[in-house]
Order: structure tokens, then sequence, then C-alpha cells
């Protein structure tokens, strides 16, 4: 069964498109079948992946329009890992279906021809709470939200928990299925203050693996490559490897720690 998970957060700078770009790869390296989809006009995901979001291909934006070629949008780019592009035409998608009935349901119309094909789709909306995040919300089963030890970060999760409960009412299954801690760092008391904050708040949905603050998972982008393949030794590449594999034992299990979106 497909796990369709909307990597989501109103605040940018949390390591939101970090997170989705690493944890795919290792999903994809312990040998599931992963779709990574851009769906954030700034493109960084695409870019991240080395590509050229200017480059004239078709993309997730192509998609929505036309969901029947949705299949020709995909990029094969390492062994069970595909990826969904964007570019900054999708920045116009927003105006596009302003009036249109099923504007919150374009993505999962456009996704809807590949969802079956993989075992994990990570869609990585912008940081906002409008159209593209409704959007990425509908089209998802579960809400994975990273964290960053801050107190700015922690207090914007209130307003993400608002809208997911709002989203709820037009897509019921839709839950909180886990909390990822970003930019962690043991030595700044003020990370430690909002870990024991939000392990309390959020219980068992709060992954025990941290990401850490480490200059090789910001360098990774650079390069067009996850961290894992940049320097695979390094603490960031092996955080990654630790929630992937956390990820998968979660999944293994009759029930995952599951949260309805209201606190």
């Amino acid at each position: 069964m497909t796990r369709v998970l909307a990597v989501a957060s109103q605040k940018g700078g949390v390591g939101k498109t970090s997170l989705t770009q690493n944890l795919g790869a290792e999903l994809a390296r312990a040998g599931h079948r992963v779709l990574v989809v851009d769906f954030d006009p700034q493109s960084n995901l695409t870019s991240g992946w080395g590509l050229d979001p200017s480059a004239d291909r078709p993309t997730i934006y192509t998609a929505m329009l036309h969901p029947e070629q949705t299949p020709a949008c995909v990029i094969h780019h390492r062994p069970n890992l595909d990826l969904l592009p964007a570019n900054l035409d999708l920045a116009g998608a927003e105006l596009q279906f302003m009036g249109a009935v099923d504007r919150n349901i374009k993505l999962q119309d456009a996704l809807t021809p590949l969802v079956a094909a993989y075992e994990y789709v990570l869609i990585d909306g912008p940081p906002s709470l409008g159209f593209f995040t409704v959007n990425a919300l509908v089209a998802a089963d579960e809400v994975l939200i990273p964290l960053q030890c801050q107190i700015y970060a922690y207090k914007a999760i209130d307003q993400l928990l608002v809208i997911i409960d709002q989203v709820r009412k037009l897509h019921p299954p839709l839950t909180v299925s886990g909390v990822v801690l970003t930019m962690y760092d043991v030595r700044n008391s003020l990370t430690i203050s909002v870990e024991e904050t939000e392990r309390q708040r959020f219980g068992d949905l709060v992954y025990k693996t941290t990401i850490p603050v480490n200059v090789r998972i910001a360098e990774a982008p650079l390069e067009g490559v996850s961290v894992g393949e940049y320097e695979p030794d390094s603490r960031g590449a092996d955080a990654y490897r630790q929630l992937a594999k956390e990820m998968i034992d979660r999944g293994k299990k009759s029930e995952r720690p599951k949260r309805k979106a209201g606190r």
C-alpha cells in the first residue's frame, strides 16, 4: 500500500525540502520505490537534484493541467527514486485554477495515475498555508512535519494544525503521522527545551531520530545530490539513514502512531 506524505510547514528555513530530498533518497536506497514531488514554485527540490528548473520539460504544472500526461512528466532520477519536477510556471497555478470548483484537488488528480506504482510518495510544498499547501494535504493521507528547534518554528506549528483540521473536512483520512526535529543542536539549551516540549505534546509522533545542524546537509544540494551520496560518513547522512529506517519500521507495525490534526 502506498504511503502518500505531505511534508508541510508554513515556516521557511526549517529543512523541509532537505527532509524531502534526503528521506526520499534513503528510502529508495533501502529498496523502496519512491516518488518525490516538487510542488513549490521556487523549485528547490528540482534544483537540489541537479536539474535546471528553467529547462524545457513537462512538470507538475503540466500534470495539473493535463493529468493524463502525468507519467510523461516523471524523471527516473535514481534507482527506485523518481522525481516529478517543478518550475516557475507553477506559480501561475493558483490564478489559473482560482474559479475552478475542483481547485483543491488538482494535485490529487495529477498524482492519481502514478501513486499505485510507488511505496512512498513525498510531496514538498512551499512554506505557506494557501492553495499549494491545501492541495498537497488533500493529495496526501499523512502529514510529516519538520520542526526546527527554535521558538518561532514551534509556535508556527499551531497554525498548520488549524489548516490540517480544516482540510480534513474535505479529506477525512488525513492524519499527522510524524514530527521530525530538524537543525538539532544538542549544545543549544533552546533545542533541548523545544524537544522536551514537543515530545510531551506529540508523544510517539515525534521521531526518535533528530536531524542535526550539519554543513554537509547544506552543501549536498549545491552539488545536486543527497547528503548520503555527498558525504556518506557525515552525521547528516547517518541521521537520514536512521530516520528512513525508523519510518520503515513504523510502517511495518499494524498501527502506526497517528494523530488527528486537532491538538
